[in-house]
Order: structure tokens, then sequence, then C-alpha cells
């Protein structure tokens, strides 16, 4: 796990940076939101699941954590899930209900602990109120982020990642024209249907989404982001609808992925 950082003074972002390629990576974010009752988004991927344990603990200290939101149950959301909960005794998991279920099939979900959440739900957290929110896009149809009502800070699940040239905490650091890129690049990918949409019907959603006028954006898959990016983030989604989808890998290309990517962990291990 990278370096912790706290872009606003009741989040801490927990990053993971993926390569993904030669010259490429992908940010997968876990998140602390410092509230009354301490809320944890996502656990990251599994192989970050002590660094993972440790931040909280020091963040927030696991034997407080009430909350863990599990925006969906794909593996580099719930890489830490059972440990987490294992630690913090106090936590309830909150999720889709059928993520729950689904879960259940491969691990043995504590289904008393689950608080069962879905699109325009609110969620009382001590000293604020969470309300659940559909992302634009997404890889899995359980999916729910969270708008912070007191605040204004979005977490997108999938919604705005981006695949970069390289980490970063801020995504107003990364040229305007890489980010757009590199976020269309993830949209397409991630959300390979978004080219069979009807245009008409995802403006309504993107206009669903610009009602919440965040103030921050917190992406499962890039670094924070201000508010004011919000009409250049919609502007890319909104292009997603126009792109070619992107062909998965050959066996070759994946062979060749796997080299620079086992390349990239080794100069990161020796230059640490």
């Amino acid at each position: 796990m990278d370096e912790i950082y706290h872009p606003a003074p009741d989040v801490h972002v927990l990053p993971t940076t993926l390569p993904i390629g030669p010259a490429e990576v992908l940010t997968v974010n876990a998140f602390v939101l410092a509230a009354q009752e301490p809320v944890l988004v996502d656990t990251g991927l599994g192989q970050s699941g002590d660094e993972l344990l440790d931040a909280v603990d020091a963040v927030v200290g696991l034997a407080n954590l009430k909350w863990l939101w599990l925006t969906h149950d794909d593996a580099d959301h719930t890489g830490a899930v059972q440990r987490v909960l294992a630690a913090a005794p106090q936590a309830r998991l909150v999720t889709h209900a059928f993520s729950a279920i689904r879960m259940s099939t491969w691990w043995p979900v504590p289904l008393d602990r689950v608080h069962a959440i879905r699109p325009g739900d609110r969620l009382w957290v001590g000293d604020r109120t969470l309300r659940a929110v559909a992302p634009p896009l997404y890889d899995n149809p359980m999916s729910v982020g969270l708008l912070d009502e007191s605040t204004g800070s979005l977490f997108s699940v999938d919604s705005f990642g981006a695949v970069l040239a390289a980490p970063t905490q801020d995504a107003a650091e990364v040229p305007q024209d890489a980010l757009a890129a590199g976020m269309l690049a993830w949209s397409v990918m991630d959300s390979p249907w978004s080219s069979m949409l009807d245009r008409e019907k995802f403006a309504e959603v993107l206009d669903d989404v610009r009602r919440l006028e965040p103030s921050r954006i917190f992406s499962s898959h890039l670094p924070a982001a201000s508010g004011t990016s919000l009409e250049r983030f919609l502007d890319v989604l909104s292009s997603a609808s126009y792109a070619t989808p992107v062909p998965a890998p050959s066996h070759t290309e994946f062979t060749a992925m796997i080299e620079d990517m086992q390349a990239q962990l080794e100069a990161a291990a020796a230059a640490g």
C-alpha cells in the first residue's frame, strides 16, 4: 500500500498503485471517513491487507470502527473484508443485499451484521447522514456509492477512475488531456456496455450526478479530485457512449503485460 493521505480533514485515502502496462498504473483506493461513527469504504487488494488494517487502526482504531461500507463485491474492493470484520467487532457491513448473499457463497458472511443498502437509502453515522447513490458507470450492477450530505464528498465507486502514467495524490496534478484520455480508457474498459447506451437516458443519469453538487470526488480508481472537476468528468463519461470497446488482451499480450508488471514491481521494490 502507498502512503496514506487526507485531502479533506475527515477523509483519509488508503491507496495502492497497481501497474497495468509498461507505462501505466491504476490506483486502487479504500477510504476512511472520520465521522463520529467511523466508516471504512472498501478494503482494497488482498495483498495489502496487513497494511490496510494497520492504517485503519492508526487513523480511527479498529475497535472504534462502526461501519464498513462495501461498494460492491469485486476482488479489488473486498481484499481484507473478512479480516476487517474480525478485527473490528463493532463494525457492521453496509452493502447491497445481493452482494452480501453472493459473498456468502465463498466465505461465511456474518449476515446478522449486514446492513443492506440501496440507492436512495440514508445512513446516520453519528454526526452526519450518508446517502447511498448509484454510480453512473460500473462493472458490477450491485455497486452502491455514497454522498456525505454534510460535506458534499462523493464516493463514486469505479466511476471517474483513470489509467494514469504515474501515481499522484491529486487529480489536478495530471494534465487535463492526459486525465481525460486515462478516464475514457478506464470507462470503456471497466464498463464496456457504455457503447450501447441510450444517450438521452444516460444524459439524465449524468444530470442526476450533477444535481448532487459534490464538493469532492473520491473514486476507487482515481486520486482525490475537487468538485470543480465535475463538469469535465461528466463530459468524459458522456463521450464513453461514442467510444469503441477495448478488446480483451490476447494470450501473447497478457504474457507481455505480466512481464511488464513484474518488472515495475521489482523496480519499485529496489527503489524502496
